[in-house]
């Protein structure tokens, strides 16, 4: 039987996609149209350049990469990737929204360049990556707490006057073996966040119940007072929780005040979270994001491996990489 072809629109890129029915018309005329117009459509389906997400940034941390040594510290202090990644070809730091990038060893006490590694520290390493091959990634660990704070993001910091629109990051992450019993029932662990200028915070966590059972949790918050705040805040129980294990770590925003922003988080292509509603709207430009942390509850030391980071203007589309249209929109 002929087939007819259908062409949907993404709504959060514009991407055209195509479907195939069966074409229940049996004249022999109106099936070859049928097979005409999806000629068409092949050719008009492409994403269009106006609306198709475009890559911002991509590392495997393959090549001539650099950790530089730590500088300007204080309670903490900062240190550089640098290089080129000889894999995709794009450069550290990233810079997104007129920003730089750098790694934020946040002792939350009193370090010098040579006492920092005392308490966090970062290291490129070999070892066996998510695809079963020996590969280069970002090695991240806190050994000692000076304080409550302590913790080491790769910290991403935009421009505040630049045009900030909706981001997607993803990367492949392997937490330690020992978390669970690291962290210890009613526990928590801080995978991604990023802050506002007004202290206005969207973050997301591995909570443990008190049956040490871990689950997904995402918040936002307002920071800016003596108190925190809570905005809104979900959970999913239900969705698997890889620990010791590589797993592909996606999030996608759209900010407003009003019902069509959106926070959406998958995790090895299993949405976790996709809810729609106000998202930090407003003009308050967000100021920091921790693309890659480490900061948590528990006992020490606390670990993980990263790698395959990508940083995209809104939903790709390609091999193995969700699309806009293919997601569940919450009832």
């Amino acid at each position: 039987m002929p087939d007819k072809i259908a062409l949907t629109v993404n709504q959060f890129g514009g991407y055209g996609s195509l479907s195939r029915t069966p074409c229940s018309l049996e004249l022999g005329l109106i099936a070859s149209i049928c097979l005409r117009l999806g000629t068409l459509f092949l050719f008009l389906g492409s994403p269009s350049p106006s609306y198709a997400a475009q890559l911002l940034f991509k590392s495997s941390f393959e090549g001539s990469l650099l950790l530089g040594e730590p500088y300007e510290c204080g309670t903490s202090c900062w240190q550089d990737i640098k290089g080129s990644d000889e894999v995709t070809g794009y450069s550290w730091p990233p810079q997104i929204w007129q920003g730089v990038g750098t790694l934020q060893l946040l002792a939350d006490t009193p370090v010098t360049p040579d006492t920092v590694s005392t308490y966090v520290f970062n290291e490129l390493r070999r070892v066996v990556g998510p695809h079963g091959q020996q590969t280069s990634v970002l090695y991240s660990e806190i050994r000692k707490r000076g304080g409550g704070a302590t913790q080491t993001p790769y910290q991403l910091r935009p421009s505040s006057t630049a045009l900030q629109e909706n981001l997607y990051v993803s990367y492949w992450i392997k937490l330690q073996p020992d978390l669970l019993e690291r962290l210890g029932p009613n526990s928590w662990w801080v995978l991604f966040e990023w802050k506002t200028n007004a202290q206005h915070r969207l973050i997301t966590y591995i909570y443990t119940d008190r049956l040490n059972k871990p689950y997904w949790h995402l918040k936002t918050d307002d920071l800016s007072g003596g108190v925190t705040r809570s905005f809104w805040e979900i959970a999913n129980r239900t969705a698997p929780v890889p620990i010791g294990e590589w797993f592909k770590f996606e999030f996608f925003w759209h900010r407003s005040s009003q019902h069509d922003g959106r926070a959406w988080q998958a995790i090895n292509g299993q949405v976790v979270f996709d809810r729609f509603g106000p998202l930090l709207g407003g003009n308050d430009p967000i100021d920091r994001i921790m693309l890659t942390q480490v900061y948590a509850g528990g006992t020490l030391p606390l670990y993980q491996w990263v790698d395959d980071i990508e940083i995209w203007d809104g939903f790709p589309c390609g091999n193995g990489v969700p699309c806009g249209t293919k997601l569940t929109i919450p009832q």
